[in-house]
């Protein structure tokens, strides 16, 4: 469809920068298939023309690795065709359709559509991190269809001009296998911040917007487009003046960035001369590179659940215990705060194993999975201390609710130090030992928390969403999702006092974090540790470097006299406008956060 006309559409920003170009529409080819069957004496040639379908999948993504890696690309891309490949060997894949092909007498297509479907229900139940991972399965089956119909798949990796890549969704393969220099940016229509899809737009630093309802169908061909993946703005047709603005814009960014890259050198001090910690938040042990490119000081979360994606068997102690060791040498003498892993469900390691909860969030996740799965969550811990030989890995319990959780949990480390230690195997027995405060009982009960721990780590992300009982990912009630909302904020308030009296140390590592007016707000409650993605650090710096404690301290105690979000939301507007005028990254900033928001 062609159309003249301006057309301005709203998504969700995933990485940072602007694009502006023309677009090339990509398409992929449907996994609904018709019911099909196939005579029994044909059986046996389904069921190899299937095998053969699966090895010539796992030959292309195999070569794709080797030219992503020829390449140079950011080592997260080889992790991600890595898993997939580990995927091509799930049996709830491999093995059910081959048992629908010689049970049913599906033709090998229909029974991999089928198995799909079954997957897709397997997922629809499970957490925000395990339903986005679900494209990778999606990916892998979209691979074989097009290897079983004899299809050749649309790829990226061989434009000839640079473009703006519009598609209804992007599989994570795709996104790997796209040419920095020719991919100008993308956006499309599904899609989430935490997906592989994003994560790999982020470290190609690729300027793209999810989420974009119905652009496929507003836009055609070689239609000119901008991308602002900052703000969520995808502009179809644009005027001259907007070519004119976000020109202008690209070039204030290109060097807006390399000012900030120069700052990486200086420490996040304010202009009273108070250190703010910078940590990152990092997903794979190949992200230590683009941890020190942005100079943070250490991780401050490492989310280890990733480690056991996409796989059907847990990975050893030794495997563990290397990758955790990588880290922490690279970085070393920086801190490196492992989370023990963050799964839900019930008794499951691999998504496909999971049986589906009414209501996962609130069900058998985190700390609560890992006390229920002592031997996933032993061979964890014994990993964790036996790379703590380093000195500078510490550990993060996920969700602690009350101090029996806790409890157990450190008794559990404890007899592991005892076990190692009369084997004779090197660790650190002063481990230092944190925990997740993310839901209300353990703001509570912080004080009970707090003498038999070392420090705090507070996650905002599932602390807003209990606190205010919200699923963000609801769509109809997302909008009361509010990181100013009062409560919220005397909640982290709370821990910040009780922190300072028990001499332990608050950090904070969820998106609030890594926003920039959340941040000043943060500090403004006595935060002086602050974790997010590595590439939101060096606008987080230059914030830091720009503000007074001493003010901030009295803006905090006054915001915290507010009693509604508009009323919190407009303090913090006007009183941050007085005190950091003229900031961009806080003027940007405020647009998040409108006054009339969150009735």
């Amino acid at each position: 469809m062609t159309n003249s006309g301006r057309i301005e559409l709203k998504g969700v920003g995933i990485s940072s920068g602007v694009a502006i170009g023309h677009v090339r529409l990509f398409h992929v080819s449907p996994l609904n298939v018709g019911e099909s069957t196939v005579i029994e004496k044909n059986i046996d040639t389904e069921v190899e023309r299937f095998r053969d379908a699966v090895a010539k999948t796992r030959q292309q993504i195999e070569e794709l690795g080797k030219r992503v890696g020829e390449r140079g690309e950011d080592e997260a891309l080889t992790e991600v065709l890595t898993m997939h490949l580990l995927l091509l060997e799930d049996k709830m894949i491999y093995d059910r359709t081959i048992t629908l092909i010689r049970n049913e007498r599906y033709g090998a297509e229909y029974a991999l559509s089928c198995v799909l479907k079954e997957v897709a229900e397997r997922y629809a139940g499970l957490p925000d991190l395990f339903r986005e991972r679900f494209k990778d399965v999606e990916d892998i089956c979209r691979r074989i269809m097009d290897n079983l119909r004899g299809v050749h798949t649309q790829s990226l990796e061989h434009l000839e001009e640079e473009s703006i890549i519009v598609a209804k969704d992007l599989a994570p393969s795709d996104t790997a296998s796209m040419r920095r220099d020719k991919v100008l940016g993308f956006a499309t229509e599904v899609g989430g911040k935490t997906s592989h899809t994003a994560i790999l737009a982020r470290a190609l630093e690729i300027p793209a917007v999810v989420g974009v309802r119905g652009i496929s169908n507003l836009v055609s061909e070689n239609d000119l487009a901008i991308i602002d993946s900052e703000a969520g703005f995808v502009i179809i047709h644009p005027t001259s003046d907007d070519l004119r603005e976000y020109r202008e814009k690209q070039d204030l960014y290109n060097v807006r960035q390399s000012r900030l890259f120069e700052q990486s050198v200086f420490e996040p001090i304010t202009l009273d001369g108070h250190v703010i910690e910078l940590m990152a938040n990092i997903e794979f042990a190949s992200e230590v590179d683009t941890v020190t490119k942005y100079g943070a000081h250490g991780v401050g979360l490492y989310r280890t659940e990733y480690l056991f994606l996409n796989r059907r068997i847990a990975p050893s102690e030794d495997e563990q215990y290397e990758d955790y060791l990588k880290v922490a040498e690279k970085l070393a003498p920086e801190p490196v705060i492992i989370r023990t892993f963050d799964l839900g469900g019930d008794k499951f390691v691999h998504p496909l194993d999971a049986v589906t909860e009414l209501n996962p969030f609130l069900g058998c996740r985190a700390i609560r999975f890992c006390l229920e799965n002592q031997p996933l969550f032993r061979t964890q811990l014994r990993a964790i201390l036996r790379a703590g030989k380093s000195k500078n890995i510490q550990i993060l319990y996920p969700l602690i609710s009350g101090c029996s959780e806790l409890k157990a949990a450190n008794d559990l480390l404890e007899s592991l130090k005892d076990d190692l230690a009369r084997e004779g195997v090197e660790f650190n027995r002063d481990i230092s030992v944190g925990a997740m405060i993310e839901v209300p009982s353990a703001v509570i009960q912080a004080r009970d928390l707090a003498s038999d721990l070392d420090f705090f780590s507070i996650g905002t992300n599932d602390l807003i969403q209990y606190t205010l009982a919200v699923d963000r990912g609801n769509e109809k009630i997302a909008h009361l999702y509010q990181p100013l909302h009062p409560a919220v904020l005397r909640m982290i308030h709370s821990i910040v006092e009780v922190g300072r009296d028990y001499g332990i140390p608050v950090d904070v590592c969820g998106e609030m974090a890594g926003d920039p007016v959340c941040a000043v707000v943060l500090m403004s409650l006595g935060i002086e540790r602050l974790s997010m993605a590595p590439h939101v650090i060096p606008t987080i710096r230059n914030i830091i470097r720009s503000v007074h404690i001493d003010q901030l301290t009295q803006f905090g105690s006054e915001l915290l006299r507010m009693t509604t979000v508009e009323n919190a939301k407009q303090f913090v507007v006007e009183q941050l406008s007085r005190l950091v005028p003229d900031h961009e990254d806080l003027s940007k900033g405020f647009n998040e956060f409108p006054v009339s928001a969150g009735k």
